[in-house]
């Protein structure tokens, strides 16, 4: 790289980011070391350590950012796959700072209450919890003694996978060394079990709250025990890692107890999430939703937009207020956002999250959708990578082919052909019968169903128009696309045109980013999507205006109409938890 972009790079570099590029070569360095990953830290955390570099990025950190670099060294350390399998993404102190601090301000006080993380790793939130307890008792003046046996009758933990759960205990026994000493004490007998969390029985009693990062990631071949188990929280047989253990959280913690997890933005307003957005309703309230900036920040080789959830289990005797949301951000203060659009009843309607500009209630009387508007979402069909026999490039389907949309193919507001990915004429033609059900034989709008950081907008709409598609018209799409199709059973109350410019617009995007979660487009998603009025929408769309002034005018327009009819002092009834 030229001096000068090396230069800017630099500049532009997090220091999370140096850190951890620091710790890469560290790890690199110890590649043929004969050390296990966990002898490795316990040299580190022992000072027996001699080589110069690895002594100079531990030495003068606070005991947080310390431990929490060691533990990211022994996830460097293992295999990829291993780290994967197990899940080994440690989470950065300014978050457990963040989700500590939220606990106390619901009512947790570490030292008193009983608190478990159900997936303890590397120590992340035992560290910081056990050193919160030390600080407050020391400031009241008990002993070492005192504190310690406070710290084991308050804090637990429970961690899969032996060697990490050793590596928590040595962590914690490094932080209370100074105690330990003075107590006379060789070991901290702190409750970190090597167990699994989702095959272990109830715990007596339960705990007053349960925090933490639990592992995300699909099981792909489920068990019967476990989708039976788990069942409350299982949509269509998809079952994600962070879905169950956010059940067995709510399962674990008193009547009136709080559950505070960084997991996946996706369960909002995912498809697969619909039983367990229910199943949160029915047995807790929402207290926050915190969504974290800079994911490539968060957790070492893992992408995910992630938040801090926060809940209350119904039963006890705390009041319940309205669930809010800011924005964690890594080096500034969070941003209020403002208040969570949840369902008044517990239902599978997905969830809206605020954006600090438009008003926090997205689910509004005076609003329509696109079954309003006389239109269906329909999934793509193809699956590229399990059918490629059944696929193949050319300039003109056969009798027994039709032309195959990519999400490639699609661009806004564009009329959409279906060219192949390697830069030619030809086009993708996949074979089918003829009277496949999949086969899409009218004009259509199509969405990537996949989008990310990069692009301006999370929904991407194209036209298909059926006289432009290479044979007779019919075709077929992709499985990383969306149709919106005409319903057959209904009039359409707004040209295709219309509706492919509207959802290209900021007005639209900015309101889908609060109910989808993740960088996906889902078809539920797409349905629940609250939408201007057909009439306010002919209003606004005129020549000479832009389409995305219209669009906010038609949104503006439908609401000011339902609060023109709605009368003094009432609330008009919301109809869209029933959808």
């Amino acid at each position: 790289m030229p001096p000068q972009r090396a230069a800017t790079a630099a500049k532009t570099e997090s220091a999370l980011n140096r850190r951890l590029r620091q710790l890469r070569e560290i790890a690199a360095g110890f590649k043929r070391s004969k050390m296990s990953p966990l002898q490795l830290c316990e040299a580190i955390i022992d000072g027996r350590l001699i080589d110069p570099r690895t002594r100079s990025f531990f030495s003068g950190l606070p005991a947080d950012e310390r431990h929490y670099w060691i533990a990211s060294l022994y996830a460097l350390r293992m295999s990829k796959r291993q780290r994967r399998r197990l899940a080994a993404y440690f989470t950065p102190p300014h978050l457990v700072r963040h989700v500590i601090d939220v606990l106390e301000e619901v009512g947790i006080e570490p030292g008193k209450h009983r608190i478990l993380d159900p997936a303890s790793g590397g120590a992340a939130f035992l560290v910081p919890l056990a050193a919160r307890v030390a600080s407050t008792e020391r400031r009241r003046g008990r002993p070492a003694a005192s504190i310690l046996r406070t710290i084991e009758s308050t804090l637990a933990g429970i961690e899969i996978a032996p060697q990490l759960a050793q590596l928590s205990r040595l962590l914690l026994a490094d932080l209370l060394r100074a105690d330990l000493k003075s107590s006379a004490r060789r070991t901290l007998k702190l409750p970190i079990c090597t167990a699994d969390t989702l095959k272990s029985p109830a715990p007596e009693p339960l705990y007053d709250a349960i925090v933490g990062n639990p592992p995300y990631g699909r099981i792909l071949r489920p068990s019967r025990d476990l989708l039976t188990r788990f069942a409350d929280v299982v949509s269509d047989g998809y079952v994600n890692l962070y879905a169950l253990f956010i059940e067995q959280a709510l399962r674990w913690v008193k009547p009136g107890g709080v559950v505070c997890l960084i997991v996946p933005m996706s369960f909002v307003g995912g498809a697969y999430f619909a039983a367990l957005r229910k199943r949160i309703l029915e047995s807790a309230h929402v207290l926050r939703i915190d969504p974290i900036e800079k994911r490539n920040d968060v957790f070492l080789d893992v992408l995910y937009d992630v938040c801090v959830l926060v809940l209350r289990k119904k039963g006890g005797a705390a009041s319940a207020k309205p669930a809010a949301s800011s924005l964690l951000r890594l080096d500034e203060p969070a941003r209020i956002l403002g208040k969570i659009d949840l369902p008044a009843h517990p239902s599978e309607r997905v969830w809206a999250l605020p954006d600090g500009v438009l008003d926090d209630r997205l689910f509004q009387d005076g609003l329509a959708t696109l079954q309003d508007y006389g239109y269906i979402a329909k999934a793509g069909y193809f699956v590229w990578n399990r059918e490629q026999h059944r696929y193949r490039r050319g300039f003109r389907p056969r009798s027994n082919e039709v032309p195959l949309f990519w999400a490639h193919n699609v661009r806004p507001n564009a009329i959409c052909q279906p060219c192949d990915a390697t830069g030619s004429d030809r086009i993708g033609l996949v074979k089918i019968v003829a009277d496949n059900q999949a086969i899409i034989r009218t004009d259509a709008i199509i969405l990537q169903r996949t989008t990310n950081r990069r692009q301006k907008r999370r929904l991407v709409a194209a036209l298909v128009r059926k006289k432009a598609v290479p044979g007779d018209g019919r075709f077929v799409s992709e499985n990383h696309t969306i149709l919106l199709l005409p319903d057959p059973t209904r009039p359409q109350a707004v040209p295709l045109g219309m509706l492919c410019r509207l959802l290209n617009t900021e007005a639209v995007d900015s309101r889908f980013r609060r109910i989808s979660g993740s960088v996906s487009v889902s078809t539920k998603a797409m349905r629940q999507l609250p939408l201007p009025t057909v009439a306010a929408l002919r209003a606004s769309f005129a020549p000479g205006v832009s389409v995305d002034e219209a669009a906010a005018a038609a949104y503006e327009l439908s609401l000011s109409r339902t609060s023109a009819k709605r009368p003094k002092g009432g609330k008009a009834e919301s109809r869209r938890d029933a959808r």
